[in-house]
């Protein structure tokens, strides 16, 4: 997705501004549900923390000025990390919906108590919480196979256990498309082809070609999982927002466009016990943080001088019993 914030210098593109200044977007665990609230941005002022694409942008400032250890800042990266419910809830608290059930605000739905609704709406979004661990996989998935095709060495079976994740996640979304064109009686600004999920489903058991590079079908998957989400200019901000009022998908993948098109390094923490995505920042790093690199020389050091010592103990043991 083209972004007009790119021509409204200092504005943002966003789902919604917090209700209270400096604080989140509101946000209520219901049963398997998120309902999450704020504001109907007005883009009446610079960009803020609920902002996904100028968060893209500031994180990337940071790598390219040597500040160290923010590897793991930018939205992208963030989404693709949050393997826990915690996580994927403090990634919607401060940017909203990825994929919504249902939105509404206080025009459709007033307020109780209220004589007339206020101003700016206030939207409210519910998100179910399985689809949201679902759409976390899926892009998960999607990261590393645009990471694997920035590499010399492409590994087609582990591409293919993330062509399978994606396709399998995503035949969810015919009818998540489905659901959205009901809700708001338009058809949404992004639509998977059955021939495109075909395709992928297809990849998903296929072998290498003879004849044709091995990345392939990993190309081949990223495009059109990038192609479901068009590039669109807006002529005004109501249109622009219309685009992610039922989640801020769009925006993800406009970011994955740019991963895929203009490929910066990034790699797996080589802790075993993290394995978390972040981009890298200067040559050879291998660990997100100071602290996975300190636990993982720790593991392997006990591990390498435990067998050492099992040795000698069992040797001991071996001369005492004779």
């Amino acid at each position: 997705m083209t972004i007009v914030e790119q021509n409204r210098k200092g504005k943002g593109f966003q789902w919604a501004d917090p209700l209270t200044k400096g604080a989140g977007l509101e946000l209520k665990q219901v049963g398997a549900e998120l309902h999450i609230s704020g504001l109907l941005p007005l883009y009446e002022t610079n960009a803020g923390p609920s902002d996904l694409v100028r968060q893209y942008e500031v994180a990337r400032k940071h790598l390219t000025i040597g500040q160290q250890r923010t590897g793991k800042k930018s939205p992208h990266i963030r989404f693709a990390n949050a393997d826990t419910d915690d996580k994927l809830i403090a990634f919607s608290q401060q940017f909203g919906p990825v994929v919504a059930k249902y939105v509404y605000d206080n025009y459709q739905v007033p307020e109780p108590g209220l004589p007339e609704p206020r101003w700016p709406p206030r939207l409210t979004a519910h998100q179910d919480i399985q689809e949201l661990r679902n759409e976390r996989l899926i892009y998960r998935a999607a990261l590393t196979l645009v990471m694997d095709l920035a590499r010399p060495n492409f590994d087609f079976l582990a591409a293919q256990h993330c062509i399978g994740e994606i396709a399998a996640k995503m035949s969810d979304w015919p009818r998540q498309w489905e659901r959205e064109q009901s809700e708001s009686k338009r058809e949404p600004s992004w639509k998977l082809k059955p021939e495109s999920l075909e395709r992928i489903e297809g990849l998903s058991s296929g072998s290498p070609g003879l004849m044709l590079p091995p990345n392939l079908d990993g190309r081949i998957v990223i495009c059109e999982l990038l192609n479901v989400f068009r590039s669109t200019i807006y002529p005004n901000l109501s249109e622009m927002h219309s685009s992610i009022r039922y989640g801020i998908r769009p925006l993800l993948y406009s970011l994955l466009r740019r991963e895929f098109l203009y490929p910066r390094e990034v790699a797996v923490c080589a802790n075993d016990q993290c394995r978390e995505f972040f981009e890298v920042e200067r040559a050879g790093q291998q660990f997100c943080s100071a602290e996975c690199s300190l636990h993982q020389r720790q593991r392997d050091y006990w591990k390498k001088r435990g067998k050492k010592l099992r040795e000698k103990r069992v040797k001991k043991q071996s001369k005492a019993g004779r």
